[in-house]
């Protein structure tokens, strides 16, 4: 298993433990005051569990736009623009998940808009790890 496929087995498993936690929450016998609490709690942990993948992504994005950054100005000519672009690109979708990220957590962004922001900047991620394998 590689280690791509490694992450998404585990956020498929976090997500199915949410979901299991949340059909326990609905179907225990607990007054709807409780229940709202515990539906709420479990909310804010996803939301926290989110938001540390997320801060993950911005760390890896920074190491990787410095790499980038390095070989633009080591390079010369089209692989220099290349690689400006690759960064530039980076830098817009890490960007973009930070700005979406903040929206979501104030209630103005939705969850399909994270995961839209979170699939363009790792999609460019990976574009950025083949470029500097080259």
């Amino acid at each position: 298993m590689d280690k791509k496929e490694g992450k998404g087995l585990a956020i498929g498993a976090a997500i199915g433990a949410v979901a299991g936690v949340i059909t326990g929450i609905l179907f225990a016998p607990k007054s709807g005051k409780e229940t709202r609490k515990d539906i709420k709690d479990t909310a804010v942990k996803a939301n926290e569990k989110a938001h540390e993948e997320i801060e993950k992504l911005q760390k890896e994005a920074k190491d990787l736009i410095e790499k980038v950054e390095k070989k633009a100005k080591d390079a010369s000519g089209k692989t220099s623009e290349t690689a400006k672009k690759y960064a530039s690109d980076f830098k817009h979708h890490a960007t973009n998940v930070k700005t979406v990220a903040k929206s979501f957590k104030e209630g103005k962004a939705s969850d399909k808009e994270l995961d839209k922001a979170i699939k363009q900047m790792k999609e460019a991620r990976e574009s950025v790890k083949a470029f500097l394998k080259k």
